[in-house]
């Protein structure tokens, strides 16, 4: 079968151990639709910003491997101010990616957003029974801040808190967990069916779709 290959740049170390799953598991599942034209999914290649303006340096990085990927996501949270947000992440990285295409660097592979409302926390949050099940205890309005928007994750103002609190409500100082252990728990196990719910994943999903169509691996 064809090689899908794909490459990540994240903004941080927890973000590579989220995305890095939650990426691989989207294009497994998209894989696996009567639409796919059949592939060998490798996984993810990912990349961690190394400067305040990593555009030009993560464009080189993709030009210089071999093979070079098939399809690129550029992650940047949406914060509170989306549309701010991607013109000042989204929109250089874009234009950096152009410039390179029809510069020094012709056939780069396609770029797509893969972009929070908020911060990645929020994704890790769709699943709110998953979240329940791992923090053995359901939370509850006194417990956990803003626990009443769990079942629209993009309205929580600090989506980091909030998981926190989830996976420690009812817990004293000593017996606190690291949530980042739970990070990969909750990627592999999230149901689709619930981040899609989220209208942020399922937009970034969509436009995966549609990008592999264009490139041959979707009917």
């Amino acid at each position: 079968m064809r090689p899908l290959n794909t490459a990540i740049l994240v903004e941080g170390p927890t973000d590579e151990t989220f995305f890095r799953v939650i990426v691989f598991r989207a294009l497994r599942d998209i894989g696996s639709t009567g639409t796919s034209a059949g592939f060998d999914l490798a996984e993810p290649l990912t990349f961690q910003r190394r400067q305040d303006k990593p555009w030009q340096r993560f464009t080189e990085q993709v030009a210089e491997l071999t093979p070079r990927p098939d399809l690129v996501f550029f992650h940047y949270d949406g914060t509170t101010d989306p549309e701010r947000e991607r013109e000042r992440s989204w929109t250089p990285m874009l234009s950096c990616w152009e410039a390179a295409e029809f510069g020094g660097s012709p056939g780069l592979p396609p770029l797509v957003e893969l972009a929070p409302v908020r911060e990645m926390e929020a994704w890790a949050l769709a699943d709110v029974e998953l979240v329940n099940r791992l923090a053995r205890r359901a939370p509850s309005t006194s417990d956990v801040f803003e626990a009443d928007r769990l079942r629209d994750v993009e309205r929580l103002s600090d989506p980091k808190r909030t998981l926190a609190e989830a996976m420690n409500t009812g817990r004293g100082r000593r017996r606190r967990r690291d949530v980042n252990e739970y990070l990969p728990l909750l990627a592999e196990r999230a149901r689709h069916t619930e981040l899609r719910r989220v209208p942020s994943y399922d937009r970034w999903r969509r436009r995966t779709a549609d990008k592999l169509r264009d490139l041959g691996f979707l009917r």
